[in-house]
């Protein structure tokens, strides 16, 4: 996937990089819930037209737009609006209307999962009982 994006930080002489398959994946969903939820007052917002170029993003030649449609509508925090002129246009479902009160934006929920994953692998770790001692004398009888 060779989505680029500038940083909005970053200064004019910053030119723009190729991002990770799970980067790229993971600012588009971002930055789609961002808008959508900040955008309250409509309905729906153009995919293109209302999310991607006011944020930067630019999606190559060649690259198609479906697949990042694609990753955008499967994660069941967006829909696609469906009716007459509105190809291309989404709405948070109800499950990214929840994330994005609870958390703010996908990012702070990618970090609180990722903190309990860790956070519920070190005290499984913990818990691991180690197994008991070998006998010190034979089992069989034979010394």
């Amino acid at each position: 996937m060779g989505l680029l994006a500038k940083h909005p930080s970053a200064g004019p002489h910053q030119t723009e990089n190729p991002l990770s398959v799970k980067e790229a994946e993971a600012i588009l969903i971002d930055v789609s819930l961002r808008e959508l939820y900040n955008n309250g007052d409509k309905r729906d917002l153009d995919f293109v037209h209302e999310i991607l170029e006011p944020n930067k993003i630019m999606i190559p030649e060649g690259q198609p737009l479906e697949s990042f449609w694609d990753i955008i509508t499967n994660t069941g925090l967006m829909q696609a609006v469906i009716g007459f002129g509105k190809h291309g246009r989404l709405t948070l479902t109800q499950e990214g209307y929840q994330l994005m009160n609870q958390y703010g934006s996908y990012g702070n929920f990618l970090q609180k999962r990722h903190a309990k994953i860790v956070s519920s692998e070190a005290t499984n770790i913990e818990d691991v009982t180690p197994p008991p001692p070998p006998p010190t004398e034979p089992m069989d009888g034979v010394h």
